[in-house]
């Protein structure tokens, strides 16, 4: 019957679906268990949770940087990051600053104590880093990384594609769907 379980071999029932060779339950399963102890951490030691960290990165990336930047280089959406940056700047750790000849547009740069405070937490980071790398050679550290820039670069591609085969526009990464935003603003009817 088509319904029946798989067997392997010695007649025990296969799994439906193999999770050990599924490289996305990986990726998720690490960031769901890394992410929230990060932000607790960094909250607790710096006051400054794991998506203003994220934002703080990306700044010390470019130097000063647009908002619309750091949603492309973090991947989170608009309302994260504005909502990280007001965090940020009400506690003296960014600043924004109009740009010559753009009404609207702003760029986001550091004081003084965003980045020491950077600094310090860029330091255990890569404490956090090292122990997350444990057990693999420096070899395969190299080759881990190359991998996930290359992972990165077609998930890009990949969304893009599927927004394609669904006949949406394409959403530049970290701006929201129009569907969204739309129910959003009907209110919880939908």
């Amino acid at each position: 019957m088509a319904d029946e379980p798989a067997t392997d071999a010695k007649g025990r029932a296969k799994p439906e679906f193999e999770l050990d060779d599924y490289v996305p339950f990986y990726v998720r399963a690490i960031a769901n268990r890394f992410g929230p102890s990060a932000s607790r951490l960094y909250q607790a030691k710096f006051g400054v949770g794991l998506t203003e960290w994220s934002c703080l990165a990306a700044l010390a990336k470019e130097q000063q940087i647009s908002g619309a930047r750091m949603c492309e280089i973090s991947g989170y959406d608009k309302g994260l990051v504005s909502r990280a940056l007001s965090a940020l700047e009400a506690k003296g750790l960014v600043r924004t600053r109009s740009v010559k000849h753009h009404n609207r547009q702003r760029v986001i740069c550091f004081t003084p104590a965003g980045r020491a405070r950077y600094r310090s937490i860029r330091r255990l980071a890569r404490v956090r880093e090292q122990q997350l790398l444990e057990g693999l050679s420096d070899r395969q550290r190299a080759e881990l990384l190359a991998a996930l820039k290359i992972m990165l670069r077609n998930a890009a591609t990949l969304v893009a594609s599927e927004a394609a085969n669904l006949g949406e526009p394409a959403i530049p990464v970290g701006s929201r769907r129009p569907a969204r935003a739309a129910r959003r603003s009907k209110g919880a009817d939908s």
